[in-house]
């Protein structure tokens, strides 16, 4: 059944109305239901929890690398205090209606999101209060002191050097080409002040594997790569395939400093990858290097 899912967003990166089509699908499979936002809101709020331990967060400037359709992160990071937020998309997947699903839903678990991000709930209340009564998008940037730059480019953001405290993305990197990659960390490098860290989560698995259980984590690493970038490599579903030791590669390429990182594997693929075929693109791995689904990242530029 993934393969369906595969050829179906194929067919929408080819059309000229793809990306309504796409959240029409996503409503239609309830995407966006209160219990999903609730499991998206959770998981964000400790990703940023781990981010506020390595950088002060309140009074911060952000840069945030993919909005998304709900912006959870963009609004948990306003709760945590960040003075202002340029956040970027390559299209404007944002929509006012799930901004309001969203403030709701974190209204009624503002008790676990302040165990977790560790803001006082009459704070959290307060600023929480403030963009609930937002009349539409413009209006919720504002009083939320976020920028938002869609169609936009992260990789060059326009803003000045050295001005920046943070640069998060969370599940992004994974969904651009290798080159965007190198030109995003080295507009963090330029961006950041000397004392600025990026948070980068990335969702190194089979993203197929949600849609079909019988496949395993490490499934995709066995197609070649023209039939994977053919069918893949597209503005619906993009992924490029790259494993946590190639993005350290990158990353160490241009003076970062690996601050934290923890890495998450599932002993089960590592038995799945001495038995299937990997496609020559990661040769030189061990089965460990590969079977690492999930990765966050803490760096630095102290050359910078």
């Amino acid at each position: 059944m993934w393969k369906v899912k595969v050829l179906i967003q194929f067919f929408l990166s080819h059309l000229p109305m793809g990306e309504k089509i796409n959240y029409l699908l996503q409503n239609l499979k309830n995407s966006h239901s209160p219990e999903k936002m609730a499991n998206r809101i959770n998981d964000l709020s400790k990703s940023l929890k781990k981010l506020g331990e390595h950088v002060e967060l309140e009074g911060s400037t952000v840069v945030e690398i993919g909005t998304g359709w709900e912006a959870i992160g963009t609004i948990l990071l306003y709760l945590m205090g960040v003075k202002i937020c340029h956040t970027y998309d390559h299209v404007p997947h944002l929509r006012f209606e799930l901004v309001q699903m969203l403030i709701n839903e974190i209204e009624n678990h503002i008790d676990e999101i302040s165990q977790f991000i560790s803001v006082p709930k009459p704070i959290l209340d307060e600023r929480l209060s403030k963009i609930k009564t937002s009349e539409n998008l413009n209006d919720f940037f504002e009083k939320a002191n976020i920028i938002y730059h869609a169609p936009g480019d992260a990789a060059e953001t326009g803003l000045e050097s050295n001005s920046v405290d943070v640069v998060y993305s969370n599940a992004v990197l994974e969904h651009v080409p290798k080159e965007v990659v190198n030109n995003i960390i080295i507009e963090s490098k330029r961006i950041l002040k000397n004392t600025g860290v990026a948070y980068h989560l990335i969702g190194l698995h089979d993203h197929y594997v949600s849609f079909d259980k019988k496949i395993s984590k490490v499934n995709f690493l066995q197609y070649p790569e023209w039939l994977w970038a053919f069918f893949v490599y597209n503005k619906i579903s993009y992924h490029n395939r790259l494993r946590e030791k190639q993005f350290l590669t990158i990353f160490k390429s241009h003076g970062a400093k690996i601050n934290w990182i923890e890495s998450k594997i599932d002993e089960p693929d590592i038995d799945v990858l001495k038995k299937i075929k990997i496609n020559k693109k990661f040769s030189g791995m061990t089965p460990e290097e590969l079977a690492v689904y999930r990765t966050e990242i803490i760096i630095s530029f102290p050359s910078a």
